[in-house]
């Protein structure tokens, strides 16, 4: 089978090929990418003999699922080289079963001298700055720590198991759109979610779990739930809170009033002994110090000339602006079924990812992976793998990143995105104009882009 010979090659890549191109590199960065980008070209092929040929055969999706955990668990043993994030989880558990509140000190002030060691201290991201993570997060840090203090084991077996029931979730909501389950295949063997959820340890592998679950419970209409499920997603990162703007239903309350009071739970956990200091370092985070693999962004700015702190400012503003407009608008004149909440959510999501002006880390572009799996689109397929580019920065340090990498990494998603928009506009305008007696002949969804 063809599908059966691009796994067993992709397993080659994920085992051997990482342990002998990527850790045995003496730039293991620098190395990663290529082999990143040969893995993503067999997903492709994988996704393009799915889509050309649909199949709910059983047995190919048993296929589909085995391969894709024996990817993660082929990189499960392997040293992270792809962040260094999982020591500030480390490090914020010690801190909070020390009894100090994790926002209150940065890992390199005097009072947590006392705390450092020589494994984890030295690993630290930022240590002069205060943790960025929300509540969630910090709870999570701490219970780890309580059961498997410093153990890289336990937190990739534990987003493992965030890995598993996002599947089993996305193969809930295929069902119910009446889509094949061997679609997932587009979220489970996405080179992007094997290698930054458990290679790199980043919580996304929890978060897209809880997202699914609020996406479930608004298409059903159990918005209370919708939203103590979007509240809790964003305890662990701050980006969803977007969806709010975009699932809201005119006229109920539950839906923001849940979300609500679940954040607010989790911050009034955490105040007593940090008070002001309880944002962390997320203030910092919009300053030009932070930039890192900019898109839209840049090209507006330092792409025409226009560099220096004013028009960088000016140009967030806008950015800011167009895409707080766009989740406003999304809900206006959307229907309730679950077809037009999936699209409202994939647009909010999608919409943050073009127009966000900060960083564009590659795991921050994991949460388009299970809407694209439900609603499969071309450009969101291509920058994927695309954002895996943008490692090469650190091959060019001090020079930065190339600008070849910038324009490869987002000109293809922007031209993609127009394309299938223009379609988009093509499909719903023959929809308006068929006659009464073709009212249900032709496609019923049109699956190509958010």
């Amino acid at each position: 089978m063809a599908i059966g010979g691009l796994g067993l090659a992709s397993l080659a890549g994920y085992s051997a090929g990482f342990q002998s191109l990527v850790l045995g590199s003496d730039s293991p960065l620098a190395a990663y990418v290529p082999l990143f980008l040969g893995l993503f070209a067999l997903y492709v092929l994988a996704v393009g003999l799915l889509v050309r040929r649909p199949s709910s055969d059983r047995g190919l999706l048993i296929l589909i699922l085995g391969f894709g955990l024996l990817f993660r668990l082929a990189v499960l043993p392997t040293p992270v080289v792809l962040s260094s994030d999982l020591y500030r989880y480390f490090w914020d558990g010690r801190v909070q079963w020390a009894g100090v509140n994790p926002y209150r000190y940065p890992p390199a002030a005097e009072e947590l001298r006392p705390l450092r060691d020589p494994e984890v201290f030295p690993a630290l991201n930022r240590p002069t700055k205060r943790t960025v993570y929300p509540p969630g997060a910090e709870a999570l840090f701490a219970a780890v720590a309580a059961l498997a203090p410093d153990s890289l084991v336990a937190w990739r077996v534990l987003l493992l198991g965030g890995e598993i029931a996002t599947a089993a979730l996305l193969l809930g909501l295929l069902a119910r759109t009446g889509a094949p389950p061997t679609a997932v295949l587009l979220y489970a063997w996405a080179p992007l979610a094997v290698f930054e959820g458990v290679q790199a340890v980043h919580l996304e592998a929890l978060l897209l779990p809880l997202l699914l679950l609020a996406l479930r419970f608004r298409q059903e209409g159990r918005m209370a739930r919708a939203g103590l499920a979007l509240g809790a997603a964003v305890l662990l990162k701050l980006y969803p809170l977007i969806l709010v703007l975009a699932w809201r239903r005119r006229g109920d309350r539950r839906f923001p009033l849940a979300l609500a009071l679940t954040v607010a739970a989790g911050y009034l956990c955490y105040l007593p002994g940090a008070g002001p200091t309880i944002v962390g370092f997320l203030p910092e985070y919009f300053g030009s110090a932070e930039d890192f693999n900019i898109g839209l962004r840049f090209f507006l700015t330092d792409a025409i000339g226009l560099g220096g702190e004013i028009a960088r400012g000016t140009v967030m503003l806008l950015l800011f602006a167009v895409l707080l407009a766009i989740l406003i608008r999304i809900p206006r004149g959307r229907a309730e079924d679950a077809e037009s909440v999936l699209g409202a959510g994939m647009t909010a999501v999608a919409a943050y990812l073009v127009l966000v002006p900060t960083a564009m880390h590659a795991w921050y572009a994991l949460w388009i992976l299970p809407f694209l799996t439900l609603r499969p689109s071309p450009g969101w397929i291509w920058f994927s793998g695309a954002v895996g580019l943008s490692y090469l920065k650190y091959a060019w340090e001090p020079e930065g990143f190339p600008l070849w990498a910038r324009a490869l990494e987002f000109i293809p998603l922007y031209g993609l995105l127009a394309w299938e928009a223009y379609r988009r506009r093509g499909v719903a305008a023959t929809a308006a104009y068929r006659p009464a007696s073709q009212a249900g002949v032709g496609p019923t969804l049109d699956r190509t882009g958010a």
